[in-house]
């Protein structure tokens, strides 16, 4: 992946200011990751007609950009709000805070579910369709613990942990490098969703009153997408759509609020009611406004 000349990780300035609204509490939260699209290519893409109607009855971040060009570190700000290595090729387990150690210590559980995994704590950096550099949360000392590495599963569990009533309190999705659209085409990433979004849409939390909460969000814009902000169209990785979705999500919102992938893990944050935010989230906006 380029990386822009600039810096890991592009500073930033509210242009715009979240509402005075507060992130509803969730003991469910769900993140689907998708592969260097930018928002023009995916909102509105006749292509992608199921994303698209989820767009219409959910909340979509339209100021939402990626921080630079690198798959891994993109996704490292998503869990730990923080740029922790543009080596897309490590297999380190590194000593930095992020969204499982603070689960951990609210006795809460978290799964990532990859497709094409071979089996569950596999560490190599590929298999199938299976990319180690889309999957960020098996690169902490958190995870690599021999307690903890089994939560790492193939995408085939989540069918087990529905059916069984044993779904965790976080979930972490990558699909494989054809069906996040890396490899693929918008139109196979669109079947795919549509394919699986209903499974997780279908449970208690996901119903009236319920609290679950989903992200289905882009890791960064197309490779000629340097944009930070509507205003600033270099040093970053470009704008990306952020859809949310849940029970107590605003229908058919599109927030205008600059957001950055560490916004995301601030929302999370909150959310769970974690009583610190690991990195530059503690200090980025929550996505407030979309609820």
């Amino acid at each position: 992946m380029r990386v822009p000349f600039s810096s890991f990780v592009c500073s930033f300035a509210l242009t715009l200011s979240a509402s005075a609204g507060s992130v509803p509490q969730s003991q469910h939260i769900w993140i689907i990751t998708e592969e260097n699209h930018s928002y023009e290519e995916v909102i509105g893409n006749s292509n992608m007609p199921y994303f698209n109607s989820l767009t219409k009855k959910y909340a979509v971040a339209a100021q939402y950009y990626a921080n630079l060009h690198n798959s891994l570190t993109d996704l490292m700000l998503v869990v730990a709000g923080q740029n922790v290595t543009l080596w897309d090729g490590t297999t380190s387990c590194y000593d930095v805070d992020n969204v499982v150690r603070h689960l951990l210590l609210q006795g809460m559980t978290w799964k990532s579910y990859q497709e094409d995994l071979p089996y569950a704590g596999f560490t190599g950096l590929r298999w199938d369709g299976y990319l180690r550099r889309h999957n960020p949360l098996i690169d902490f000392i958190d995870v690599c613990a021999p307690s903890q590495k089994l939560n790492d599963v193939p995408y085939s569990q989540l069918a087990k942990d529905i059916a069984n009533n044993a779904t965790p309190n976080y979930a972490f999705i990558s699909p494989n490098k054809w069906h996040d659209a890396h490899d693929g085409t918008l139109a196979q990433a669109d079947q795919w969703l549509s394919q699986q979004v209903p499974k997780i849409l279908a449970l208690p939390e996901f119903q009236s009153g319920g609290d679950g909460l989903l992200f289905i969000v882009w890791d960064e814009g197309t490779h000629t997408d340097d944009r930070c902000s509507s205003s600033n169209s270099n040093g970053c990785g470009g704008r990306i759509a952020n859809l949310v979705i849940g029970p107590k999500v605003k229908r058919g919102f599109k927030s205008q609020v600059l957001y950055h992938h560490q916004s995301l893990m601030h929302t999370v944050c909150d959310a769970f009611g974690f009583t610190k935010c690991p990195g530059a989230a503690g200090n980025a906006p929550s996505m407030s406004d979309v609820f």
